[in-house]
């Protein structure tokens, strides 16, 4: 049986946002347009216009073909896995650049204090640790890089107990790493029920449309 047009939009949509890993609240934002909305595309009961077709190709990188053609979703996520993503390389360069400051701030900091206080300021570049993975952290939590923010919060976990064993190193407080263990396992669990959160957002918005 051949598919109707509505059938056809609805099933690459569906698998486009899920591909990006949104919530059809999450898309519907998006595009400010409303969930029943969403829904309601993505069950083949009706179309969006043009303009939001074109508005849709172009958030998640495809033509206006690729929406209307019988599985025209599957075939662009595959094309697309086989290929190097080139929008990785600019988020890259600005973590990179983001990072890059955070340690001239803490050069500055140290030279400065150097030079007028005399005071050999060598922990400064051990906080820049954790402040780096900090940041780096919530770009992946904003980008939803879900396995980058998982080893950046850990590292982010690790590196702050490492900085205050450092800075009260005369102390020797090792069991300080102990901390360590539940807060690892607090990341490893916070990563899952926000997954799953995301999830049981996505089947209860479409269910309430069935």
């Amino acid at each position: 049986m051949e598919k109707s047009l509505e059938q056809i939009v609805a099933v690459n949509l569906t698998e486009l946002r899920r591909a990006k890993q949104w919530t059809q609240a999450d898309l519907a934002e998006k595009i400010n347009y409303s969930d029943k909305s969403v829904s309601k595309w993505e069950r083949g009961e009706g179309l969006p216009d043009l303009k939001v077709l074109k508005q849709l190709a172009d958030m998640y990188g495809v033509t206006l073909d690729t929406l209307v053609t019988d599985r025209g979703a599957s075939n662009a996520l595959i094309q697309a896995k086989k290929k190097p993503s080139r929008n990785i390389a600019p988020r890259v360069i600005m973590e990179l650049l983001a990072v890059s400051m955070i340690y001239l701030i803490a050069t500055v900091i140290y030279v400065l204090v150097a030079s007028y206080a005399h005071v050999n300021l060598w922990t400064v570049f051990v906080w820049s640790i954790p402040i780096s993975f900090g940041l780096l952290t919530l770009f992946n939590v904003r980008w939803k890089f879900r396995v980058c923010a998982i080893v950046f919060a850990s590292l982010l976990a690790w590196s702050l107990l490492a900085a205050v064993y450092l800075q009260a190193l005369q102390y020797n407080i090792w069991m300080l790493f102990l901390i360590g263990i539940p807060a690892q396992a607090a990341v490893i669990l916070g990563s899952q029920l926000s997954i799953k959160k995301h999830s049981r957002k996505d089947s209860q918005s479409h269910e309430q449309q069935l």
